[in-house]
């Protein structure tokens, strides 16, 4: 496995698996129990919620390896355990080390969710990378109506040279269920010329993607939510926002 290194004095990224610094997850160095699910043995709700835009924010991760399944949840309420029940991003494959954004326009909240000013919620980015099962990041929420500037999102939405998203291919599944072939990642043989690559760290405020994602309900791993004809081009980067 090759080693790769963020900034001086955080944690070797090889031994983090990876990080979500935007909104900020709940315990920073618990790379040892990210198998846990729901939230990678955080399981505590912190006081030191994230503002997060109801018209769009990113969502910033530093990959300590060189490709995952990814997937987004959300749960809505002050403590809402494992009640992981809304998909806003279906699972999808990235490939890179570090620097890693699903800017605004990659998220997509359920038609008809209430989500108004002061709305507390919890964030569960789930990833493959782990031998028997997924590795699990949370981060706490409150949303807000005042958007992020143009400075505030380009701080909180960057990517790494090389960065590379695609689809996921054949049926949909968890991010948390092991690849074709039984590896726990997938490996760096296959053909990325279907995917996109984004070298720019994404910029401006965007407005959060509309969807009509199903709800299901989480039980030991994360639950799935099936969107039709989802992939890159519906993504999309508009606006100056990259949206995977």
């Amino acid at each position: 496995m090759k080693q790769f290194t963020i900034l001086a004095g955080l944690v070797p990224l090889a031994a983090a698996h990876w990080e979500m610094t935007y909104p900020q997850q709940r315990q920073l160095g618990n790379e040892d129990n990210m198998p846990q699910f729901p939230c990678g043995g955080a399981n505590t709700v912190t006081a030191n919620r994230t503002m997060f835009p109801i018209s769009g924010a990113p969502i910033q991760l530093n990959m300590g390896h060189t490709q995952y399944n990814v997937e987004v949840l959300l749960a809505l309420g002050n403590d809402p355990g494992s009640a992981f029940n809304y998909v806003i991003v279906p699972t999808f494959t990235q490939r890179g080390p570090d620097n890693f954004c699903m800017g605004a326009g990659a998220i997509q909240f359920p038609e008809g969710l209430n989500i108004t000013e002061g709305t507390n919620a919890t964030i569960q980015v789930v990833t493959n990378g782990d031998g028997s099962g997924g590795l699990y990041n949370c981060a706490d929420i409150t949303f807000t109506s005042t958007p992020l500037s143009t400075e505030q999102y380009n701080n909180n939405c960057k990517n790494s040279t090389g960065i590379e998203t695609r689809p996921l291919e054949g049926a949909a599944r968890n991010a948390n269920e092991t690849a074709s072939g039984g590896s726990d990642t997938d490996g760096d043989d296959h053909d990325h010329s279907s995917m996109t690559s984004s070298a720019a760290a994404a910029s401006g405020t965007g407005a959060a993607a509309s969807g009509s994602a199903s709800t299901a309900a989480s039980s030991g791993i994360a639950a799935q939510a099936t969107l039709a004809s989802w992939g890159i081009a519906a993504m999309g980067v508009a606006a100056g926002v990259m949206a995977l």
